[in-house]
């Protein structure tokens, strides 16, 4: 009489040839010993506490970022929001390993305290927003009583530092455009004229161009391209090259997103040094720039969430009422009469 035993975690059965084999359910590792001897365990053993240090330890952060890694909460994001996600998880990194019961508001206050000092405020930010979403997904299966992200507040911004992102003045515009190279000058030129993000300028091709529609790499949002007479003579004098995308490196290679913003940066700290520019141009604030001038020019906030591919109408509104504002501040100000002289003859001159 033949008895069967059966060991926890591991599947046994008979190959094309007749012979049994064993595997390691969760690792899909093949068991090399004959099954039930000594060297049998030992084997299992060894592959059993290599899988153990592989996953992450139940109740901690690190088990919760896996379980989210493999949710349709995030493989349904779009790639650019995903990829950004996993960037501000990478950032709190030192946490994984940590019991979710040890992290509660005061600690990562001090942890966001840290990342603010050591990578800037909008990381520490984005990095506690990202603690924020990992804490919530945890409530939802009842592995965190609570959301200890939600009550930390996030950092200020320092009121003489410039506002993030801000619009370019004309001037800006101009004096980049003339001072940047062709490698450069091209996806600036795009992000002027159309408002597209850095990653869908950077991997624009012409086919996409010619089709008249893009698909933004953010929210899925389709995005229509006609091409501004300005821009068009930009891309028709630009040198040619064979990269696939129409923005391209000096050697005629596609951009890389960090090689772009490191030669996008040097370009604008000489000119900030020069005094040629103001302190604080970024790539996106050229999104900023054309939602601001079409809300100048009357663009209703539908029009402008159309344009640049939003959802809501949260920044298309940001937009209109800078414009409104603008816009009423210099009609005040032409009704200003501080002096008392509205009603007065002036010299002539004065």
């Amino acid at each position: 009489m033949t008895t069967m035993v059966r060991v926890r975690g591991v599947k046994r059965y008979r190959d094309r040839h007749g012979r049994w084999r064993c595997y390691h359910r969760k690792s899909g590792k093949a068991l090399k010993a004959e099954f039930g001897t000594a060297e049998f365990f030992l084997e299992l053993k060894s592959i059993e506490e290599g899988q153990k240090a592989r996953d992450p330890s139940p109740g901690t952060l690190g088990l919760v970022i896996k379980a989210y890694r493999e949710s349709p909460a995030f493989k349904d994001k779009a790639t650019a929001t995903r990829a950004g996600y996993l960037r501000y998880i990478d950032v709190a990194k030192s946490l994984h390993g940590m019991a979710l019961m040890d992290i509660d508001g005061p600690f990562l206050a001090q942890v966001r305290d840290k990342i603010s000092a050591k990578r800037g405020r909008r990381t520490a930010n984005y990095a506690l927003a990202m603690l924020s979403i990992l804490f919530e997904f945890a409530k939802e299966r009842g592995w965190a009583k609570d959301n200890p992200a939600k009550g930390v507040k996030r950092v200020k911004r320092e009121r003489d530092r410039p506002r993030a992102n801000r619009p370019w003045s004309l001037e800006e515009r101009q004096v980049v455009l003339d001072a940047a190279p062709w490698q450069l000058k091209v996806p600036i030129a795009l992000a002027m004229f159309t408002g597209l993000r850095k990653t869908d300028v950077i991997g624009l091709t012409r086919v996409v161009l010619k089709s008249g529609s893009i698909e933004t790499s953010k929210n899925g949002e389709e995005v229509f391209l006609p091409v501004h007479p300005d821009l068009g003579l930009i891309l028709d004098m630009a040198p040619k090259h064979t990269a696939v995308t129409i923005a391209a490196t000096s050697e005629g290679t596609p951009w890389t997103e960090s090689g772009f913003n490191s030669s996008f940066y040097k370009l604008i700290g000489r000119l900030e040094e020069d005094g040629r520019v103001g302190i604080g141009l970024t790539f996106h604030g050229l999104r900023h720039t054309v939602g601001t001038l079409l809300a100048e020019a009357g663009a209703s906030l539908d029009d402008i969430r159309r344009v640049l591919g939003q959802k809501t109408l949260v920044m298309a509104q940001h937009y209109s009422d800078r414009a409104n504002k603008q816009e009423a501040t210099r009609g005040m100000v032409h009704r200003l009469d501080p002096l008392g002289r509205k009603n007065e003859k002036r010299p002539d001159g004065v």
